[in-house]
């Protein structure tokens, strides 16, 4: 029995990404999925997966990453994906309306075509989604998603460090998608999301850290690493009651069954 890391990003790291490696498997991580943000992180996220066994890359752009040659970017993304095995989604892609770098429509525009790549190629998306920093705008991002989601026709994604609220997680299990949640359900002030992931049946969540960029409870001010999983585990076992070993089992099968890792 092992937990997977589907959501991290250890090729950012400029140093001791094997002794981060050796730590999540100490604790009982044993496959690691590191997600490519922009152009120039897919080559070395590649590069990564080709020197660890245990690690898997993705080809994506980022919302608050996108680039002024739209159809340039794409071919790239599309390129790597169809041409090397160890690249399993394409990702992140999605809506970033906290940060709000680049106007929603050039947003909308690159989730929709990375999500027809990924239909293309029969790979999975994982999907990220911000909600803005303004009062009364938080639920502008998952409207503006599920519009776009159910359009393209698209399920075989997931969202990645799912945060928002019970509506809108009834409404993207209505569609088919994946949950994967990080360090923060362990966060003491967020009961509202320990709520659900309660709900959130158990085939359907997966385990990330986002790492080194989130935490959790225990080690916030830190950096992040894959190890966090055990912990994010635990929660997820004290939430939802059952125990811990189901919630490895389950979270591993799912990531290996939506990643084909």
């Amino acid at each position: 029995m092992y937990l997977i890391d589907t959501h991290c990003h250890i090729s950012h790291l400029k140093r001791g990404q094997k002794a981060v490696i050796d730590r999540a498997f100490r604790a009982g991580v044993k496959k690691f999925v590191n997600v490519a943000c922009q152009m120039n992180e897919l080559q070395p996220s590649l590069d990564l997966a080709k020197r660890y066994d245990c690690i898997w890359s993705t080809a994506g752009i980022h919302p608050t990453m996108l680039t002024d040659d739209m159809e340039k970017g794409l071919a790239a993304v599309r390129g790597l994906a169809a041409g090397e095995e160890r690249v399993v989604a394409i990702g992140e892609i999605g809506l970033d309306y906290y940060h709000d770098k680049f106007p929603h429509d050039r947003q909308e525009a690159f989730f929709a075509a990375q999500l027809g790549i990924a239909k293309e190629l029969g790979l999975p998306a994982i999907i990220h989604l911000r909600s803005s920093k303004n009062a009364g705008e938080n639920e502008a991002v998952f409207v503006d998603a599920l519009r776009i989601l159910e359009r393209e026709n698209f399920s075989h994604g997931v969202a990645h460090c799912f945060s928002g609220n019970m509506i809108e997680a009834e409404k993207m299990l209505d569609l088919g998608l994946m949950f994967s949640f990080t360090g923060i359900i362990t966060y003491q002030n967020n009961e509202s999301l320990r709520e659900v992931v309660k709900m959130v049946p158990l085939d359907r969540i997966m385990l990330e850290t986002d790492s080194p960029y989130l935490t959790v409870e225990s080690r916030k001010g830190q950096t992040g690493e894959p190890a966090d999983v055990k912990v994010i585990a635990e929660t997820v076992a004290q939430v939802k009651n059952v125990p811990f070993e189901e919630v490895a089992r389950m979270t591993t099968e799912n990531a290996e069954r939506f990643f084909g890792i």
